[in-house]
């Protein structure tokens, strides 16, 4: 019996019907998701980013003399020309222009992007504020022309076009990451739904019952408060008649205790027992229900002709039940009938379609 959970078949229509009014926690999860990967990225990109960058930006022109060395040409690009950069013929000269920087910072402030070229070079000069960009760009472009002089194959390094110092943004990607965080967010809140649904071992149809304690129950207790339907009364009489009627008739006085295990899982259904009390004394008219409890007690059990066991209706204690079942079997005491009490009307109307 205690497999069962595991070996159950996935019912499409209870899972459903269970967790339609659940739709909401879905949206709640992707707004959620949505905010939480918004602010995330805005503490990365606003927040934790640090100090902004400046940066400046400068074309130089290169003029080859290919008197000097005809194939020059080939040999600078964009991976050769950022190491120059780097070396003392540049950086090492503008540090030493600059005076209050070093050779290592101003080779990690300058870099050149990938050429389309060889005649034109872009050099970018990132720094804290604007005017520590323009002078480093300064010393660094006196030191490319020096560097034209100095070196064979070139005639010069002049400026060709110079933008505005601008402070660095990065592509925006706010949308992406909110789109992002809202379908994470949506997934995550269907896992949990699905996880919770699928560690749910509680007794909602007469199916989850019969699985549960391996009988089926003869009929269903609808929430107190309403009117019990038509339908499931007569259908629990009928019921209740044929499986106590081998022990009691309508004539015969007897004894049918309705077998309470409120203490051990942990419910109360107390307008749900009168109800079933008082259909017992409409199928039995001379027999007297009493209260019984589960747990053995010498001179209650030797008076009872009959029993019954009310299940709990969505209690989250099928293995609760189990115990139970299992102990009253050991016992020799296992009830004559089993009925579920504080049904949900709706989800039983939607369920069986009555």
């Amino acid at each position: 019996m205690t497999d069962h959970f595991l070996q159950e078949k996935f019912d499409n229509r209870r899972f459903l019907l269970l967790n339609v009014n659940k739709i909401w926690q879905i949206a709640v999860g992707a707004v959620a998701g949505a905010c939480l990967f918004a602010f995330l990225y805005y503490l990365k990109t606003d927040i934790l980013q640090g100090e902004p960058l400046y940066r400046a930006q400068t074309l130089y022109g290169i003029t080859f003399d290919r008197e000097q060395v005809d194939n020059i040409h080939d040999y600078y690009n964009d991976y050769t020309w950022n190491e120059i950069l780097d070396s003392d013929q540049i950086a090492g000269r503008a540090a030493g222009k600059l005076g209050d920087l070093s050779k290592e910072e101003v080779a990690a402030a300058t870099t050149i992007p990938t050429m389309s070229d060889i005649r034109f070079i872009w050099v970018y000069v990132d720094m804290e504020s604007r005017e520590q960009a323009d002078r480093v760009m300064a010393a660094v472009g006196e030191a490319l022309q020096e560097f034209a002089l100095a070196t064979d194959g070139f005639t010069e390094i002049a400026v060709w076009d110079v933008k505005e110092t601008g402070q660095i943004r990065e592509i925006s990607l706010i949308g992406r990451m909110t789109v992002g965080g809202a379908v994470i967010g949506a997934l995550a809140a269907c896992f949990i739904i699905c996880f919770a649904s699928a560690m749910d071992d509680s007794v909602y149809t007469e199916q989850d019952a019969e699985e549960r304690l391996g009988v089926p129950p003869a009929g269903v207790i609808m929430k107190s408060g309403k009117q019990q339907p038509e339908f499931f009364e007569k259908e629990l009489m009928e019921n209740l008649k044929k499986l106590l009627g081998d022990k009691l008739s309508e004539e015969k006085i007897g004894i049918i205790g309705i077998l309470s295990a409120d203490s051990v899982c942990g419910f109360s259904a107390e307008r749900e027992k009168e109800y079933l009390k008082e259909v017992l004394e409409k199928c039995f008219p001379n027999a007297e229900v009493v209260e019984a409890s589960v747990e053995q007690t010498e001179g209650e059990d030797a008076d009872l002709d009959a029993s019954i066991l009310p299940v709990p209706y969505g209690k989250k204690n099928g293995k609760t039940l189990e115990l139970v079942w299992k102990d009253l079997s050991l016992q020799e005491r296992l009830p004559d009938a089993v009925v579920i009490v504080g049904a949900d009307e709706k989800f039983y109307r939607r369920y069986y379609r009555k």
